[in-house]
This record gives structure tokens, sequence and C-alpha cells, in this order.
């Protein structure tokens, strides 16, 4: 593999900085945009009003910047490729008061109001222009909160309220300079995409590869009308190294390499890269001529990959706190009803076995040497992160919220990323467990009781964030159904010591339910980057997929179901593979 870029473009080094210090610092106090943001809140607050209408009580500006670069690249050719730079306002203007404000509210008879109050703002750095479209973006948003707060008054007019919870939580000022002149090279993403394709020619048995190359540095600018101030950099770059192969019988198998890093030299070194994407590619070819498993229920053990996978799939968005909106439609109101997360009801109750715990923690930075994704200073409210504690000994604590708060979870965690509530690193802790070995023994001994001379073990799942359809597993009935990715890592496993790989498979049922049953798990714990959507299903409108790290042990289950896909599959090509020899 020919991949001497990679080595020749490790550059740009991204220091961010990891304590709170005041704003005072030169880069904060003398940027431009920090005074526009300010000079232009302390305004609004003072004069923004409309005869005989409330003021805002609230005001909070937040300018992301994305400096950002990205290609596309299949066999060593570049498909696309990107790279600027942008800049985007996001207003948060409440009219009313803590207890009850014009948010939480959502309108079928005017859906504009409803809308995000999102700018774009100039990249240049003038004083004048940054005002005025700031300016601009307030009143916008100043006349929306005000239909806003008419309409959900009128609906409330017709409506009972359960539960008097204030629409918002009043916090303290806090202040967090992240703020450095670093920069991030975006060029040797380019070189980068067409030199790890170009490992994957001349594989007759891949019909589809792909790599694609992701990187930005993005810096939040942040201010409130309670005094928050925040400066914070955030830089990425993503190496997807993705592949599709078609089974003797047709059916579309997939795989993937997924790195994310924050600085060029922290890619594997290139003969690293080149073994990751050939293991991949063989992997591929060989279940291109395994034996399909039609059905099993019985002992499952998910090792590595797969336990995070399933942890971030199926448990982990069960851990956020979302607060359901009141409609001004009944019929609507009456349907949100089944996206309400059902572990708002079990705080307090057990959700785990007794030997495990659960932590969110977006403060440590590393785990065994490797930095963990999920790592933030402040979130997107600028709150200073902080550890949360979900469960203990198996009994649900709390869940992962923010400054919009619940009647089961009425204080913030510091969880906010945009306007989602997102976790910090998982850290999936037994107080016990079992030697690998052990693990193998209680899992054949499980599948001798059903009469199975088999039993199942998964070492990877596939990943929301590494595909190359870009689409969800779909197996979800309702909003807030099991979904989880296919199997592309599973195996029959014989008490002899036999592996019998199986080509792709799905989870016919799995729920959190299922995990408060998990009867086992390994002693030692694995860490894995994957992807995070607060919706079980990952692809609800309006939520987004983010990296996030999971420190979890390999987790035995009892009764698991487990069956090939029940899509249509496509038919074989008429021609051979042009790469062919035969």
């Amino acid at each position: 593999m020919n991949l001497p870029a990679i080595a020749r473009h490790a550059l740009a080094v991204i220091v961010l900085v990891a304590g709170a210090v005041p704003l005072a610092a030169p880069l904060a106090e003398d940027s431009v945009l920090m005074r526009a943001m300010r000079d232009e809140l302390a305004r609004s607050m003072a004069e923004l009003r409309l005869e005989d209408a409330e003021k805002p009580y609230f005001l909070a500006y937040r300018v992301q910047e994305r400096t950002y670069g990205g290609a596309t690249a299949s066999l060593g050719g570049l498909l696309s490729s990107s790279e600027g730079v942008n800049r985007q306002l996001f207003v948060e203007l409440r009219v009313g008061d803590y207890g009850f404000d014009n948010t939480n509210f959502r309108s079928m008879s005017s859906a504009s109001a409803m809308r995000p109050n999102i700018a774009t703002l100039s990249v240049d750095d003038d004083y004048d222009t940054l005002r005025r479209q700031i300016w601009l973006a307030t009143d916008t948003a100043y006349k929306r909160a005000l239909d806003q707060i008419a309409g959900k008054r009128a609906a409330l007019q017709n409506q009972t309220q359960v539960k008097d919870v204030p629409d918002f939580s009043e916090m303290p000022p806090h202040r967090y300079d992240g703020g450095t002149d670093g920069q991030l090279d975006t060029a040797p993403a380019r070189t980068l995409a067409r030199d790890v394709s170009t490992a994957m020619r001349g594989m007759a048995h891949l019909s589809r590869s792909e790599v694609r190359v992701t990187t930005h540095l993005e810096r939040t600018w942040f201010v409130n009308s309670e005094g928050t101030e925040f400066v914070r950099e955030a830089p990425y770059i993503g190496l997807h190294a993705l592949a599709a192969a078609q089974a003797v019988d047709g059916t579309e198998l997939e795989d993937f390499v997924a790195l994310w890093v924050r600085r060029w030299e922290d890619l594997p070194a290139p003969m690293v890269l080149a073994g990751q994407v050939s293991a991949m590619t063989q992997r591929l070819d060989q279940r291109r001529e395994a034996a399909h498993l039609e059905r099993y229920a019985g002992p499952v053990l998910f090792e590595g990959q797969a336990a995070a996978e399933l942890v971030s799939q199926v448990f982990g968005p069960r851990l956020v706190a979302i607060r359901m909106p009141t409609f001004d439609n009944p019929a609507m109101q009456q349907a949100s009803a089944r996206f309400r997360n059902p572990f708002l009801d079990k705080i307090g109750s057990r959700v785990l076995p007794r030997f495990l715990s659960m932590v969110s923690d977006p403060t440590i930075e590393g785990h065994e040497g490797v930095p963990l994704w999920g790592r933030q200073p402040v979130d997107d409210d600028g709150l200073p992160a902080q550890r949360t504690l979900l469960v203990e000994r198996g009994i649900l604590k709390t869940l992962l919220s923010t400054r919009v708060p619940l009647a089961e979870v009425p204080d913030s965690t510091a969880s906010r990323w945009r306007d989602m509530t997102v976790p910090g690193s998982f850290f999936v802790t037994p107080s016990r467990g079992l030697s690998d070995e052990e693990l193998k023994q209680e899992l054949f001994a499980l599948a001798a009781e059903r009469g199975l001379d088999h039993a199942i073990i998964v070492r990877r799942i596939g990943s929301r964030l590494a595909k190359l359809n870009r689409r969800s597993a779909g197996y979800a009935r309702d909003g807030w159904s099991s979904s989880v990715e296919p199997l592309i890592g599973a195996y029959k496993v014989f008490p002899d010591g036999r592996e019998e790989l199986i080509p792709i498979a799905v989870l016919s049922t799995l729920s959190e339910s299922d995990f408060r049953d998990i009867v086992n798990v390994s002693e030692a714990t694995s860490r894995h980057d994957t992807g995070f959507s607060p919706s079980v299903d990952g692809r609800a409108a309006g939520f987004a997929t983010w990296p996030v790290s999971v420190i979890t042990p390999t987790l035995l289950f009892e009764d698991v179901s487990v069956r090939r896909p029940r899509e249509n599959i496509p038919t074989p090509p008429l021609t051979p593979h042009p790469l062919s020899k035969g």
C-alpha cells in the first residue's frame, strides 16, 4: 500500500486548553466576534420590546465556525472533495419567565414559528457586518417567540396540566476560554483518501469500495444574558474505509474500518492502516462463501466492538431524558406519547444486573493512553462538564439532561450538544466478572440446557457512522422499538472449539429490558469508538449521530433471537466483475 502522504502531512496539532480560565485572556477579549455578540446581547436585553408585549427574559448567542475539508475516493481515484469555512449563528430567545415561556411547544398551524433560529454569519471579522447580522437574527427570533408563547397559552386553555414543570432552569454564570491560535490542515484529506482506497484495487470480490476522509476544526463562541461565556475548539479527523460484496446467492454484505482522531499524527502508521483495510476485505471474502443461519434462539455472547455497539444502539439512548413538547393539536399530543422514554418511569428501579454500574463522563481525556470521544470542557449551555452516575449496582439513578427540566429529571447533567442530549464517554463497570474461558464455558452450559449443540458469539456489529448506503437498519416497528445494525461478525461456536462464520444476521428482538437479565460479563473491559444518537432507531427526524467512546466488558445474554435478514436479495450482475481473471 502506498501511503507516504500520511506521514508527509502529519502536520497540524491542535492543543485544547484543559482547564477553565477567565475570559480576560487576550484571544477571547480582543475577538471582534465576541465583542459584537456581547454588545448586541446587551442592547437587545435592554431595548428589544414590542409595544404591549413581553420583553426577553433570556437570550443566548452561539456561533459555530467550521473550517472543513473532505474527500471521497475509490480504487485510488478521487470521487469528490470539498473544503471551506462557514459560520452559523444560533439564537435562543425566551419570553415569559423560567417557569413558563415560549419553548417546549409545537404548533401544527404555524410550523414556521417553530423553526430554530439559525442564521448564516459572515466569516470575516467585520464588526459592523456582524452586528447587523446578529441584530436581524435576534429580531426574527423575538417575533417568533411572541407567536410561540401566544399559541402555547391558547393551546393550554383547552388542556389540563398534570404536572407544573418549569420550562427552563436558572443557572449561575460560568466562563471558559479554550480558544487557541491553532489550525487544522485539511489538505491531507484528498491524498489520504486516494492512498487508502488504492489498497482495495484488484479485489474482484468487492462490488463497491469507498474511502471517506472528513476533517474539520469547529470553534464555538457563546454568550448569554446570565453572564455565561465560553470559547471552545473541537478538532476532528475521521477516516472510513467502506467495502461491499455480494454473497453467492446475491445477499449484500458490508464491512468497514473506521477511525477518529484529533491530530494527523495520531493516525496509525501506513502499514497498520494497510493491514486493517486488507483484513476487512478478507473478512468480506470469507463471508461471501459462508452458510446462512436461518434462525437461532438461545444464549449469545457479545464481545469487544459488538458489546460497545449494543450498549450505544440499544441501552444508551434510554439514558437520555427528552421532554415531550405541548402540541396545539390533540391528535399530535396523543401520538407523541409513544415516543416517551420508558426509563423515565424506571428511575430507582433495576435496569442492569446488580454486578454492573454505568457512568457518562465527558471529563476524562483518555483510556489506557488513547484519547476518548465525548471529552468536552463545557456543554452547549455553557455548563462545566461533569461525571454522571447513571446506573449504580443495577439501579437506575438518573438520566442525562439539559437545562430543560422534566418532572423525573429536574436538574441538568450538562449534556447538551447542539439541541440534543448527548453523553460523554460511556463506562460500563463490572463489580465481578469471569475470564474469557469461563464465559465460554457458561455460554455452552446455557446452550446445553436448551438442547443446542452450538451457541452464538458476536464480535462485530454495523456502525451507524460507517455505512455505504447511509441508512439505518430500519428494523424498528415504532419510535421506541429496538433497532440494531446487522451483525457482520457473528459465529456459530461449538464446545470442541470449532467456529462457523455467519455471513450476515440480525437480532429479531432485543430491547433495553433484556440488559437487566445479562447473565454474566468478563472481568476485563475494552474501549471502542462508535456512534451515538438519542433516537433508538438512529433515524428519527432531528437526531444526528455523534462519535462517542464506550468502555464495556463482554456481555453474555441467556435468551436472544438471531435470524437471517428478510430483505429482498438483489440479483447478481449478469456478467463477471471486470477485474475477474476467470
